[in-house]
């Protein structure tokens, strides 16, 4: 427990939070979603309560750990805490902060295979058929929607397009892994042209997406876009990141092949692609429907 009287942020004045709100505003400069960085800045700010103070060990970050148990923090939760030093540790090892990066050759923890939520054939048109009839931005939102489903595109990629990204047949990514060119369908495609028709801007703001009086759309709009979606539909949950899921999903459960689906998503190996290769029962039945050996004996 923090002592009484200490602020909230003195455990910042130490050197590793220092060097960790150093790494926070990094992360926002390169423009990792509000999201993000709420759950890098709630789970380093813990790590560096437990530390009270104290240099960085590998040991401390086997007690954390045995902290987090004791605490009734289950496997995912851990996991998130682990991923969250990880991801810190390796850029202030990559930046030469420290020596030596105290997770290399921590152990993981096994977390329990879930399937990821997603959203339904027909869910999917109910929101589009919404969205056409939006009267404000419904071209936009028409945009956004299908580049999502289309695309794959994480939250922070599809805000941080600009025009000179959508050339045609390909739109141009810039995600956590680097840069990639992703193929649109005619569909997409037609979309974005008919909402460029009508974008308003200043000559100078060269974001695709934009709100009514011409400023970039922001984490918060599209989360505006959501609420409103799920208010005027039968869907329960909406968020930005469960199309990602669907497409992702629905690209697997249509024949397309895992190292297709890892480039579309911009994934650096196929560990995280196959979290998307959980197969439901329906799933399943038609898959051995199609291609049981036993369809072939007489």
């Amino acid at each position: 427990m923090r002592p009484a009287g200490t602020k909230k942020e003195d455990h910042f004045q130490t050197a590793v939070g220092s060097l960790i709100s150093l790494y926070l505003k990094q992360c926002d400069l390169r423009g990792f979603s509000p999201r993000t960085l709420k759950i890098y800045r709630e789970k380093l700010e813990r790590f560096l309560r437990f530390l009270n103070g104290q240099s960085l060990e590998k040991a401390d970050i086997y007690a954390f750990v045995a902290h987090l148990k004791e605490s009734g923090n289950g496997p995912e939760s851990i996991s998130i805490y682990l991923r969250s030093l990880k991801t810190f540790l390796r850029w202030a090892h990559n930046q030469g902060f420290i020596k030596t990066n105290p997770l290399t050759g921590f152990p993981g923890v096994k977390v329990p295979r879930r399937l990821l939520p997603t959203l339904t054939p027909s869910a999917l048109q109910e929101l589009l058929d919404i969205v056409k009839k939006l009267e404000r931005n419904s071209q936009r939102n028409q945009a956004i929607l299908l580049l999502l489903i289309d695309c794959a595109l994480r939250p922070g990629e599809l805000l941080s397009l600009t025009l000179k990204d959508f050339q045609g047949d390909y739109i141009r990514v810039r995600g956590k892994t680097g840069e990639r060119m992703l193929p649109l369908s005619p569909v997409t495609k037609r979309a974005i042209q008919a909402y460029l028709k009508k974008r308003k801007a200043p000559p100078m703001e060269d974001a695709l997406f934009t709100t009514s009086d011409g400023r970039p759309l922001t984490y918060y709009a599209l989360r505006s876009i959501m609420r409103l979606l799920k208010e005027r539909s039968q869907v329960g949950r909406l968020y930005p990141y469960l199309f990602r899921h669907t497409s992702a999903t629905s690209y697997l459960q249509n024949g397309a092949d895992l190292e297709t689906v890892r480039r579309l998503l911009g994934h650096t190996s196929y560990a995280v692609t196959q979290r998307y290769l959980s197969l439901t029962q329906n799933d399943l039945a038609r898959a051995q429907r199609k291609a049981s050996p036993v369809n072939k004996l007489k």
